[in-house]
């Protein structure tokens, strides 16, 4: 049976716990302001080097999080007193907690969902062009992507999906010249 006054897991919890706050610390990398201004103008070099540190970070953001689980879970059991109500009144909280969070993973997509809808109903967009980009719209926004589908027809439908009304196709140059009569001609 585990000493419910143990000071030793107490320490080693806390001892975790720094370790896991200086992963995730580390993770978190401020970008110079030369850097981002490149990025936000597009005129950044093509690198790997981001796709690299993105991996990192996010390995350091995973050992952070366990190392700070495992200290805090160490420092409980160092004080529980081993009683059954302190046991269920944890088990409330994490089901709380998962609550939380399922309410929040809902709004989240509702509200991307609203975000995508309203960007693209204001900006004039071409969704044939970047077809995986539209495939990814087409999914947040839950269109049904079949093998026998068109492209024409899947994009009709996430424009539907997005309340953007159908492009007409512009016409060619040698129609739009015969349309356009110029005076005296």
């Amino acid at each position: 049976m585990v000493n419910p006054e143990s000071p030793e897991l107490a320490v080693i919890g806390l001892t975790c716990n720094v370790v896991g706050v200086f992963f995730l610390a580390n993770s978190i990398r401020f970008r110079e302001p030369h850097k981002a201004l490149q990025d936000a103008l597009g005129q950044s070099g093509r690198s790997l080097l981001k796709v690299r540190d993105t991996a990192l970070n996010n390995m350091q953001v995973i050992i952070g999080f366990l190392f700070l689980t495992t200290g805090f879970l160490l420092q409980v059991v160092a004080t529980w007193n081993m009683e059954l109500t302190s046991l269920l009144f944890c088990a409330g909280i994490i089901a709380f907690a998962g609550g939380v969070y399922a309410i929040g993973a809902y709004s989240s997509r509702r509200a991307f969902r609203k975000l995508l809808r309203e960007y693209f109903q204001s900006q004039p967009w071409s969704f044939q062009d970047d077809m995986q980009l539209t495939k990814e719209i087409g999914e947040a926004l839950g269109v049904p992507h079949g093998k026998d589908m068109t492209v024409e027809t899947y994009v009709q439908s996430v424009r539907q999906a997005l309340g953007v009304p159908n492009q007409t196709k512009p016409a060619p140059a040698a129609e739009r010249a015969r349309r356009i009569a110029l005076p005296g001609r």
